[in-house]
Order: structure tokens, then C-alpha cells, then sequence
């Protein structure tokens, strides 16, 4: 089992949601850092301190974290919608 932190970032976003939607993503959340296996979707061409950023789908959301195999540690960095994340990050 990974162990799960957050950034202030992910915090944030995750304040402003519905609770039943938050609630879900945590649930998700913690399900993945049981199942390290499903770690595995890196995001491309990125600014160079959200290099290794990797999503995790919950519906119609994204998750957004970094994965440390060593330390077996997620960290959480966002939550947002489908259609305003990937805006983020183009080039």
C-alpha cells in the first residue's frame, strides 16, 4: 500500500467540489494507492516541475499526482474537470 499526501494545490480543489464528488476521488484515491499496478498514466509535455505528473480518471474528473516507487508514496497535486484540465498544460 502507497502512502497518500497532498499538496496545498490539491487541497484547494478539493474543498470546492460537491462533497458527494470529493468523496468519491478520495475513495478512488485511497483504492489506488492500493493497487500501485494501476500507476501508470504519464502526462506529456509538461512544464519541467510537473515532470512524472501522472491522471487518474474518476468520472468525468481528473486526478493529478506525482508516484514515488521508492518511497511508496503518492502526492496528490489537482482535481479537475475533463474539460479544463489537459487546457492547463498545452503548449
Amino acid at each position: 500500500m502507497y502512502r497518500i499526501r497532498t499538496t496545498l494545490t490539491f487541497d484547494a480543489y478539493i474543498k470546492k467540489l460537491d462533497r458527494p464528488i470529493a468523496k468519491r476521488i478520495i475513495d478512488k484515491v485511497e483504492q489506488l494507492a492500493d493497487s500501485p499496478k494501476l500507476l501508470r498514466h504519464t502526462l506529456k509535455y509538461l512544464p519541467q516541475d510537473l515532470a512524472n505528473l501522472q491522471k487518474y480518471r474518476v468520472g468525468d474528473w481528473r486526478v493529478l499526482f506525482w508516484v514515488d516507487h521508492s518511497r511508496k508514496e503518492i502526492t496528490l497535486y489537482g482535481v479537475e474537470h475533463r474539460s479544463r484540465v489537459y487546457k492547463r498544460f498545452r503548449k
